[in-house]
């Protein structure tokens, strides 16, 4: 009986000492988690603000692209009226062309 005795204190030193390195174990997982866990927070915290500029960036660029059609559709009609202009004067000087040849011809 006093070997079973021996035994079993054996075996009950023997859970204490496996628990303490289990429990050293949990102790290390848990630490480096809290480790792992601030460099995610920094992280998250470093994407977010790479989000916002970004996205402030996006904004930008597409008022910039608004900008430029609004400018390219007033150069467009800009030329059409220059294009109606120019045809005008293309039919003012043929019809100047016709009265001086009109008048060049009265003379003779």
């Amino acid at each position: 009986s006093r070997e079973r005795l021996d035994f079993i204190g054996l075996a009950l030193r023997g859970k204490k000492m496996g628990f303490e390195k289990v429990t050293k174990m949990i102790d290390e997982l848990v630490a480096s988690l809290k480790t792992e866990q601030v460099d995610d927070d920094a992280k998250k915290e470093y994407c977010a603000k790479e989000f916002d500029i970004t996205e402030d960036k996006t904004k930008a660029l597409q008022r910039s692209i608004a900008d430029l059609e609004t400018v390219i559709e007033e150069a467009k009609e800009g030329i059409a009226t220059l294009t109606d202009d120019i045809k005008a004067l293309g039919v003012g000087i043929k019809a100047l062309d016709k009265s001086v040849a009109d008048a060049t011809a009265q003379r003779q």
